[in-house]
This record gives C-alpha cells, structure tokens and sequence, in this order.
C-alpha cells in the first residue's frame, strides 16, 4: 500500500508540472501523453530510489515522452519544467513541518492544492508581464479550414483579447461578420446575425446540423456589461507573419461591426497568437 501511495503522489505532482510547462510553452500535447509520462516518472523514482543519477534519467525520459524529440521544444519543455519544480517545491518546503503528523490523504490534499495553486500563480504573471512587455500587436494573414472551405483573411494579433471557451479553455478569435458570409451555410448565417446575446433562450434553436459546433461563450464589454456570443469551433487555423505555424484549436465569433477593428483587419486574434 505504501509503494502505491507514494506513486500516486508522484505521477500527480509529475503531471502538475507538465501540465504547467505545457502551457507556459503553448505546446497544446495531449493530457494522455502527460499522464503517461507522468506516471512513468512516479513509478520509476519509487522503482529506482532517489538518488541524483536516477532522478536525471527519469527527468529526460519524461521530458521526451511528453513533448518529443524536438530539441527546441525539449529545452524549453524542461525549463519550464524545472522553473514549476522549483518554484512549488520552495512553497512544499515551507508547508511540510505542518504536515509532519497528518495522514497521507491529508498530505496528498493539501500538498496538491499548494502545487497546483503555485504553478497556477505563476502561469498567470507570466502571461501577463509578458503581455506588457509586448508594445506592439502584429499584422499577419490567418488561413481558416471551416464547413469543408479555407479561405484567408488578414488578422491582428490583440494584447487586449483573452477570452477563452469556457469548457475548454480554448482561445476565441473574432472575425468580421461581413468577410464571412460567403463562407457560413446560409441557415446558420441567419441564425447568427439574427442572435442579440441578451438572453442564452435562442442558444437552443440551433440548426441542428451544426449543433456540435458551436458553443456559448460569455463576453465582457469594456463597459463592464455581460453579452453572450455563440462560437463556432474551428480545428485547422494557420497564422502567417515571418513564418507560417498551425495555431491551436480555436473558436471564432462572428462581430457585426467589424469595421472598426485595428489597421482593416479582418480577424482579431487571441493575446496568446504573440507567444505561439
């Protein structure tokens, strides 16, 4: 029972922190790949002990299950990696004389809310010193694969958009009703621009075709007034600057008044299109 313990408590904490370094580095790998490498690790330190030679093998090997052999990706993965061990560890330090005599599922408990408060704390300041950092949003050319067609449109990447699906946590990108028409199967057009946002009632009168598609999503004006949108989910979306990179699943919303968006872009794109 010990050794089955001590093995559940590691893979978690392993996977906290891969989890933590998979979005610090927009890497988007999937969580069954983190949680293979993550148990990989647990199981390894409690099979090998914790000496330092068998610590850096388990670290390599779980760095490469999860995010590749990609050297760039590699490094990065483990710095950040080590950046949360660090970090969360300095905090588990602090917490442990009070847990000295806890049972073990109290440990578990609290060590886990610590950890994964802490990495959470620190993805989050991180995103933003990073957003200030930035003075400038960038023009580029986004091509969007959507009912079965791919056009382009011209996009700018905005430091004020971070709204996110809810469920998913997948980011939103707002696109000009107007440059989208053509595109849109004419039912589900009307029933879009034919959408308020005041109430969440119409939601349930999707066209059924395309009722696995789209998703509430709950918007925030500057004024500080809630609106609801409905998002369209969007799989293949590419974004060209200097370089050409497939961005991470997505949802869009289709905005009336496109006209007033930055530089004649079509599409406002998701804060984190900048650190892709």
């Amino acid at each position: 029972m010990y050794a089955e313990v001590l093995i559940t408590i590691n893979t978690l904490i392993n996977f906290s922190l891969l989890s933590f370094s998979n979005k610090m580095g927009s890497f988007h790998k999937k969580s069954w790949r983190l949680w293979i490498s993550a148990f990989i690790g647990g199981l390894s330190i409690v099979l090998f002990g914790g000496s330092f030679f068998s610590i850096v093998v388990t670290f390599i090997f779980m760095i490469t299950i999860a995010f590749g052999l990609n050297r760039t990706n590699w490094l990065l993965a483990a710095t950040n990696t080590l950046i949360g061990a660090l970090f969360a560890g300095g905090l588990l330090t602090v917490v442990q004389p009070v847990l000295a005599s806890a049972s073990w599922y109290v440990v578990l408990i609290v060590a886990g809310g610590v950890l994964v408060l802490s990495l959470a704390g620190v993805r989050k300041n991180w995103f933003r010193i990073n957003l200030t950092a930035i003075k400038d949003s960038y023009m580029g050319q986004v091509t969007i694969r959507l009912f079965q067609q791919e056009f382009q449109l011209t996009s700018y990447s905005d430091t004020g958009n971070l709204c996110t699906e809810p469920l998913s946590g997948n980011p939103v990108h707002f696109i000009s009703a107007d440059k989208m028409k053509s595109f849109i199967p004419l039912d589900l057009w009307h029933y879009l621009f034919a959408f308020e946002g005041t109430t969440t009632d119409a939601f349930y009168e999707i066209p059924m075709p395309f009722r696995s598609q789209l998703r509430l999503i709950r918007l925030q004006t500057v004024q500080n007034e809630s609106k609801w949108a409905i998002g369209i989910k969007v799989d293949h979306i590419k974004l060209k600057t200097k370089t050409e990179q497939t961005l991470s699943p997505c949802y869009v919303v289709l905005t009336k008044n496109g006209k007033n968006f930055p530089h004649h872009s079509d599409v406002i794109l998701h804060a984190s299109t900048l650190f892709s």
